[in-house]
C-alpha cells in the first residue's frame, strides 16, 4: 500500500482526535492468510451495505464489524477507521473492474477498431451500472477523502493498455496526438455512462447509446 498521507492544509492539529479520522486512511495492515483475506473482504462488504442501505453516518465501525461478523477489534487490526475502510472499498472496486477492462482489450486487440470500441464500451456500462455507487457517489458521503482518491479510477488503471489498444489500431486512426485524444474519449466515455445510468435524458435504449458512444469516439479517432 501507499505510504501514510500527510495531514492536509487545513485539517486539526496534530493530536486531534479530528487528524486520525481524516487523514489516516491507510490499511493498518494487508491481509496475507486465507482467513485474514476473508475477514477483510467481508468488512469490506458490510460497509457497502450499511453504506448503500442506511447512508455513512450510520457505518460506525462497531456496526461495521457486526455486519461483518467479526470483533471490532479484529477491524482495527487492518482498519483505523472507517474513512480506511471507504477508501479500500473504492480501490478494490476500480482494481477488479481493471482487471476485466485490461483482459477484455487485450483479447481484442487484432479485433476492427469499431466492433472492438463497441464491446468495450459494453462492458464499461456494465462494470459502471454495477458499481455505480462506489465509483461515482460515495464520495459525496466522504468528501474528505476526494483528495486522496483521486488516482483511483478504472480509466488511470488502464490507461496504459487502452494507449496500447489504440496504438495497435494505429492503421484505422487519423488522430495525430492519439494521447490526449485518449484522455478526450476516455473522459467523455466516463461522463456520458453516468449521465446515461443516473438521467437518461434522451430516453435511448442500452443499445442505442452504445452505438452512439461508440460512434462518437470513433469518427473523433477516424474521421
Amino acid at each position: 500500500m501507499t505510504s501514510r498521507i500527510p495531514t492536509p492544509p487545513g485539517a486539526a492539529p496534530k493530536g486531534d482526535a479530528r487528524t486520525a479520522e481524516v487523514s489516516d486512511i491507510d490499511r493498518r495492515k494487508s491481509p496475507k492468510q486465507q482467513r485474514a483475506v476473508i475477514t477483510a473482504e467481508a468488512l469490506l462488504q458490510a460497509a457497502e451495505q450499511i453504506i448503500v442501505r442506511e447512508g455513512f453516518k450510520n457505518a460506525t465501525t462497531n456496526r461495521i464489524a457486526e455486519v461483518a461478523g467479526v470483533s471490532v477489534g479484529s477491524l482495527y487490526q487492518y482498519f483505523p477507521n472507517k474513512q480506511a475502510i471507504v477508501r479500500a472499498l473504492v480501490e478494490e472496486t476500480v482494481s477488479r473492474a481493471a482487471a476485466r477492462v485490461r483482459e477484455n482489450l487485450r483479447n481484442l486487440m487484432d479485433e476492427p477498431l469499431e466492433p472492438a470500441l463497441r464491446r468495450i464500451m459494453g462492458l464499461l456500462l456494465e462494470i459502471y451500472r454495477e458499481n455505480h455507487f462506489i465509483l461515482f457517489r460515495i464520495l459525496d458521503d466522504v468528501p474528505e477523502l476526494r483528495q486522496y482518491t483521486k488516482s483511483l479510477a478504472v480509466e488511470t488503471y488502464t490507461h496504459s493498455t487502452n494507449l496500447a489498444f489504440l496504438e495497435q489500431h494505429h492503421a484505422e486512426i487519423r488522430v495525430t496526438d492519439l494521447r490526449t485524444a485518449l484522455l478526450l474519449i476516455e473522459r467523455a466515455t466516463i461522463h456520458n455512462m453516468q449521465y446515461f445510468i443516473t438521467d437518461n435524458p434522451t430516453n435511448l435504449t442500452e443499445d442505442q447509446f452504445l452505438d452512439e458512444i461508440t460512434r462518437m469516439a470513433v469518427n473523433y479517432l477516424t474521421k
